[in-house]
């Protein structure tokens, strides 16, 4: 599941630490890697160390990347992300102040990093709705008063990503991460992420991995409380036929198997 490493500079170009990284876990015999925060803004400073794939002259060391782990034959899929949405100067926009010239801006930059992600020879593409970053305050009640303002439903971008990827590319694995709760005060909940879950699986999602707000629980123990957003994700899979990731808490092979 993917991590955000800290290891790139200001413009998203890759220390050379992260190809080892990745090395060791392809080696090591894991299934799929899923790679850490990849942001598809050049101007998106959330926060530090974050890796891009915002513009063409990164394409080269991702591609880098992707071919180191193929040579272990293992999968990966790119995590892309935004942490905040900046235009002409103005950081972090309130989405309520958004108009839909911008939100079309933001659907293209995901596209756009899409596109970048097959030539660089990613297996897949994860858009990251998830641990409170610019799509998952999108998609909450929380932070999101415009699409209710315009009666629509807020998974609409994400909705509309999907579409317009999965026409460029039939065969990409197209996954999602999404909180199954937001844990606060009039942010998401589970009933409304299963709604807009089972909505997204209809446009064309190959996979869903669940999370939440609060990723990191002191505490767990092996055979005692582990995967702390599992009954959210057993819920999931019951109601689609698409696979159903499970992240968070995972301490022993019994208890994942």
């Amino acid at each position: 599941s993917a991590t955000w490493e800290a290891l790139a500079d200001d413009n998203g170009h890759f220390d050379e630490k992260i190809y080892s990284v990745y090395e060791e876990l392809a080696k090591g015999g894991i299934g799929c890697i899923i790679s850490g925060f990849t942001s598809v803004s050049d101007n998106d400073y959330y926060f530090g160390g974050m890796a891009r794939l915002s513009n063409d002259s990164l394409i080269a060391e991702h591609k880098r990347l992707t071919d180191i782990v193929h040579k272990y034959e293992v999968p990966i899929i790119v995590q892309l992300a935004m942490g905040e949405y900046n235009y002409e100067n103005e950081r972090n926009l309130d989405i309520d102040v958004l108009e839909f010239s911008d939100i079309s801006k933001i659907r293209d930059l995901f596209v756009n990093a899409a596109d970048r992600a097959v030539k660089a020879g990613y297996d897949g593409i994860q858009i990251h709705a998830a641990h409170g970053f610019f799509l998952s305050r999108f998609i909450s009640p929380a932070y999101n008063h415009m699409a209710q303002r315009y009666g629509m439903n807020p998974e609409f971008l994400i909705i509309e990503m999907i579409e317009e990827i999965r026409k460029n590319y039939p065969d990409l694995h197209i996954t999602m991460k999404i909180n199954s709760s937001d844990f606060s005060f009039s942010g998401l909940d589970e009933q409304e992420s299963l709604r807009i879950c089972l909505e997204c699986a209809k446009h064309g999602l190959d996979s869903i991995e669940v999370s939440g707000n609060g990723t990191s629980v002191s505490g767990i123990r092996a055979g005692v409380n582990e995967a702390y957003f599992e009954e959210f994700a057993l819920t999931l899979a019951e109601s689609t036929d698409i696979p159903v990731i499970l992240v968070g808490g995972h301490r022993s092979i019994a208890h994942m198997n």
